[in-house]
């Protein structure tokens, strides 16, 4: 390789003796940028989980997650030269990503490690997603029962492909939909008995005549479909009678009673007097603005704090339901009550605005509400999507839901997810058509919130703020929808409301012989499918010879037009068939000097079709190559972006 050469970019060499090569040659600055950002990220993950980092306070490791790792404070106070302690409340060493102990009066202090599995929290540069359940990091086996992602691989029970040929995850939905109260999900959407939203209201979940008196605990206590605080009977409990405010932006007060005041509550988001446009101005200190758009206002801003208007701010008090160090965060809400015995974590209740367990998410956005009603009924992101089982209306509201995705062609306010499951190709046909906002529908595979997107529409549904998106063929897998809202318009606020997915599901479809398409889902077109052998125009067209597919890389140098689809060899779009990387054409040579002979470029439908030594990446990309597991470094990216290599399979899968 000649030094400054754009071919050579990565370093995943082939496994085999002798030989050094890049990941792939993809000749274009544009990816380089894109594989050192997330190279540069799982490294640093990596090193994080093996307890990798700099030299910390006293001599410790900074960012480290195994639980064996810790520092002792160090000072001239104790007996050999350590600081000593009466209680943990002396060892605080503001660093919220540590546990602090005294240990025979001496300060410990140990990387974070809350459920004690080894890993630290994401929060913390670790990779445990709930570092509050010590059955989930990665690596952990899928329990496929339990509404977690053990394996932190972004999908629970029948979603994750480990579960989905299981015993739990296999079964036939029963006609009669869930019954609610043997323990078995009926239904199959991995929700089960009174947790499933269509066992509300039945006597086997516990109605009781009214939501009064249980107004936070994040149960329909009465079974009318309403919780808690939007439960009409709930209107006089002191907690809802705030709640229901609304939180006024400029008034330095906590209207709905969530510990966040004005700009720094999520619901002034977008409007007056937290809307700031960079640069903005200087911070003036008693104006209640966010005058500099750093999302600081007045004395919570550090350029405020010596202004004179700020000498009423002291350290948090943590229990009195004032803001005390202007930070506009209240009690439990501000970080320096972190430990606090009051603060103490409790278990998330799921539709109260709180995060009771102090993980940094509230209600739906939480992990632990994945499987609570009403956070099923709102589908209102990744963790508690809709299925859809087949061709059908699907109608909901998505009023009050936070944006936590985006489409490549919008979709910044909040949204509806759904998925389905195709076991056959299927032609799937998805339109917003009713819904009472301006819509953007986008489809990904794979992983929810971080697969492939494979499509996106704004506005071709056929009427005003309507979307559309047809796919002539999906391949059997795991598909994700989302119906966002287009935008958050500075004026009239998010586009949402009352929404229609209309769907049409088509499995095995037929090949049509003379429309350039995969119809039928078996990756032959037209004359190229056995299915169109009498086909008039694919009779003898191939230089008089049967027509067949344009694949592998004796189809591609034999001169001939194989698959009659008017271009030939290295000219066919089959020859030179990489989604991402177009480098070599597929003539089983290595013309680029990568170690990877034709670099992902000829088209398969099977191992069949692929030369000696390479297999068919028949779970994504459809072209042949080297088995993944043969590099060191990951190929996958630049084979198909979002999928990631299965040792099982010795190929990228999403």
């Amino acid at each position: 390789m000649k030094p400054g050469s754009s071919a050579w970019v990565g370093e995943a060499h082939p496994r085999s003796p002798g030989i050094r090569r890049s990941l792939l040659a993809i000749g274009a600055w544009a990816a380089f940028g894109a594989l050192v950002g997330a190279c540069g990220r799982t490294s640093l993950l990596e090193l994080s989980d093996a307890g990798v980092g700099g030299a910390g306070v006293g001599g410790g490791l900074v960012g480290t997650t195994s639980a064996s790792a810790s520092t002792s404070s160090n000072g001239g106070d104790g007996a050999g030269g350590f600081v000593a302690c009466g209680s943990p409340t002396d060892c605080d060493d503001g660093d919220d990503c540590t546990s602090d102990d005294c240990e025979d009066g001496r300060c410990e202090h140990r990387p974070r490690d809350d459920d004690e599995d080894g890993r630290g929290p994401t929060i913390c540069g670790g990779s445990d997603c709930n570092d509050f359940n010590p059955s989930v990091f990665p690596g952990a086996p899928e329990i496929c029962t339990d509404a977690a992602d053990n394996d932190c691989n972004g999908v629970s029970d029948c979603f994750d492909p480990a579960c989905a040929a299981g015993q739990d995850c296999g079964c036939t939905p029963s006609p009669a939909g869930e019954r609610c109260e043997n323990g078995v999900d009926d239904d199959c959407d991995t929700i089960v008995d009174c947790f499933d939203a269509d066992c509300s209201g039945t006597p086997a979940c516990g109605c009781s005549a009214s939501e009064t008196g249980k107004c936070g605990n994040g149960v329909d206590d009465d079974c009318d479909g309403v919780f808690d605080c939007d439960d009409g009977n709930c209107g006089a409990d002191p907690l809802c009678a705030c709640s229901l405010q609304g939180e006024l932006c400029d008034n330095r007060a906590d209207d709905d009673c969530d510990l966040l005041v004005d700009c720094a509550d999520p619901d002034c988001r977008n409007f007056f007097p937290c809307v700031c446009e960079p640069p903005g101005s200087l911070e003036r200190c008693e104006d209640g603005q966010d005058n500099d758009c750093d999302g600081r206002i007045d004395c919570a801003d550090p350029q405020c704090i010596s202004a004179p208007a700020c000498d009423r701010c002291v350290p948090e008090v943590c229990d009195d339901g004032v803001d005390n160090d202007c930070d506009e965060h209240i009690d439990c809400a501000d970080a320096a009550c972190v430990f606090a015995p009051n603060c103490e974590p409790t278990p998330e209740q799921c539709n109260n605005e709180l995060d009771d367990d102090r993980d940094a998410l509230i209600d739906c956005r939480d992990p632990d509400c994945a499987s609570s009603p009403v956070c099923v009924l709102a589908q209102a992101n990744c963790l508690s999507p809709r299925r859809i089982p087949g061709t059908g209306t699907y109608t909901g509201d998505t009023t009050g839901h936070v944006s936590e995705t985006r489409g490549a062609c919008g979709g910044d306010a909040g949204e509806a997810v759904f998925f389905f499951v195709l076991t056959s190709p299927s032609r799937v046909l998805l339109d917003s058509r009713g819904s009472g906002f301006d819509s953007v529908l986008y489809v990904r595979t794979g992983i929810c919130n971080s697969g492939r997107e494979i499509g996106c529409d704004d506005d071709s549904g056929g009427e005003s703020g309507s979307s559309r998106l047809d796919f002539s063929i999906l391949y059997p897998g795991t598909y994700f929808v989302f119906l966002d809202g287009y935008t958050i318009d500075p004026g009239s606020g998010a586009n949402e409301g009352p929404f229609v997915l209309n769907v049409e599901i088509t499995p095995n479809p037929s090949e049509r012989c003379d429309d350039d398409l995969d119809n039928d889902g078996d990756h032959h077109v037209d004359c190229a499918d056995p299915d169109c052998a009498a086909f008039g125009p694919c009779r003898g067209c191939a230089n008089g010879a049967a027509p067949g597919p344009e694949f592998g890389s004796a189809a591609c140098t034999d001169g001939i037009d194989n698959d009659c689809d008017g271009t030939l060899d290295c000219a066919d779009e089959d020859c030179s068939a990489s989604d991402f990387y177009v480098t070599e054409c597929c003539d089983g040579l290595d013309e680029n000097g990568n170690g990877i002979p034709d670099d992902f470029n000829c088209r398969c439908a099977s191992d069949a079709d692929c030369d000696a030594g390479q297999i068919c990446y028949a779970h994504t990309a459809y072209t042949c190559g080297l088995p993944c597991n043969s590099f060191f470094g990951s190929v996958c990216p630049f084979v198909a972006p979002g999928s990631h290599c299965n040792d099982a399979t010795s190929q990228c899968e999403f």
